[in-house]
């Protein structure tokens, strides 16, 4: 298999959520080199603590050109340690370049400050670490083009979701209308704190993928095992190593691509954020039409009633006024805080209806199985022309 070959094979695994696949994943040359642009810019826009009441007039043009030549002159020295060019991306990244990701952001926010350099320095160094820790685990499992994915798998399965959903709504809206014509919804709405809110909502998407994922893991048939080799050729019709001529196994030997631990992990975190996108869809129809339907049904004086609140306050209760023909409508914080559990709630009704609906179960196996199916024979044809 050519070089080019394997580039485009790897990346035809990325593009789909699956970089575990990729023999020798490794975290200097295939994750931190993927995640290097989006440090350099973090860096960039954290130079721009070098503004504020620190500094005035130009020396705040100083102070950031001088940041952004200490962080090229940072970025043209480890380059021409490691005898790259001084401005070219690294191939590999490092203790050293993740140690300046993390360092240099220090030394705009601390210069120039009289009140706790360290606490500021200790804040930057924090938020530095936090946000390379996510985007680490962004990155290593391709979480950004799994989504991507699994939203196109969705349009592509939307003639098969909208019976389902369809069949379902009856049951969600009479049992979501009893919720949201309810005094006493409304005073839970408006007593509950922001912090409150997100309390509820975790603990109803904690169970929501405790379904999910335990319906993933049903699937349960050996993706990674085929026939023989013509099977695997026919899968990987239309991929970048379908016309790879290098190596040809045995066509005796049955193809196999067995799955590491993270593989398998890889695996079911591709069909969990397959299945969780189709009720998240769900779920933001449901608070969107209960928003329009609050706006137009629900009106301020039975908002008051509900809530048991003297009035409507700019600042902690409405959000948006207008009128339309002479009609006076009013988005509250409360017909959010309405509207988003009632969202939940259905979505969590709706995860359960479509996990015991055997044409949904069928569908969705089938199709995921496919797909993922053909990575396995992709992944199979990769490995054996990899092997000497």
């Amino acid at each position: 298999m050519s070089p080019d070959v394997q580039r485009a094979t790897e990346r035809w695994f990325r593009r789909r959520g699956l970089p575990m696949f990729i023999e020798d994943y490794s975290v200097t040359e295939d994750i931190l080199t993927r995640m290097f642009p989006f440090m350099g810019l973090v860096v960039f826009a954290e130079l721009f603590l070098s503004f504020g009441d620190r500094w005035s007039g130009w020396s705040q043009t100083a102070a950031f050109v001088g940041g952004t030549a200490l962080v090229l002159g940072a970025f043209m020295a480890v380059n021409l340690v490691r005898h790259r060019r001084p401005l070219t991306l690294p191939d590999t990244v490092g203790a050293a370049e993740v140690a300046l990701y993390v360092g240099l952001p220090v030394v705009p926010s601390v210069i120039g400050r009289a009140d706790d350099p360290v606490g500021a320095a200790i804040t930057t160094v924090t938020v530095n670490v936090v946000v390379l820790a996510i985007a680490f685990f962004v990155t290593r499992w391709g979480l950004v083009p799994m989504s991507r994915w699994a939203v196109g798998q969705m349009i592509s399965q939307i003639t098969h979701l909208a019976p389902l959903a369809l069949k379902s709504l009856p049951l969600v809206l009479l049992f979501s209308a009893f919720l949201f014509l309810n005094a006493e919804m409304w005073q839970v709405a408006n007593d509950m704190t922001a912090l409150a809110f997100v309390g509820v909502g975790a603990l109803v998407l904690g169970i929501g993928g405790a379904f999910v994922l335990t319906s993933v893991r049903r699937i349960s048939i050996d993706l990674a095992c085929f026939e023989n080799w013509g099977e695997v050729d026919r899968l990987c019709a239309g991929t970048p190593i379908h016309h790879v001529g290098q190596v040809q196994p045995d066509p005796a030997m049955r193809p196999e691509a067995p799955l590491s631990r993270q593989a398998r992990w890889n695996v079911m975190l591709r069909l969990f954020v397959a299945q969780s996108t189709q009720i998240l869809l769900v779920s933001l129809v449901t608070v969107v039409f209960y928003v329009v339907f609050g706006l137009l049904v629900v009106r301020e004086d039975t908002m008051l009633q509900w809530t048991t609140a003297g009035e409507l306050t700019r600042s902690g209760d409405w959000l948006l006024r207008f009128e339309i023909l002479g009609n006076g409508y009013v988005f509250t914080r409360q017909l959010l805080v309405v509207a988003s559990f009632i969202g939940l709630v259905s979505g969590l009704q709706f995860t359960v209806q479509v996990l015991t609906d055997t044409g949904y179960r069928r569908e969705f196996a089938d199709h995921m199985t496919t797909s993922t199916r053909r990575a396995m024979a992709v992944r199979a044809r990769y490995l054996a022309s990899l092997t000497p």
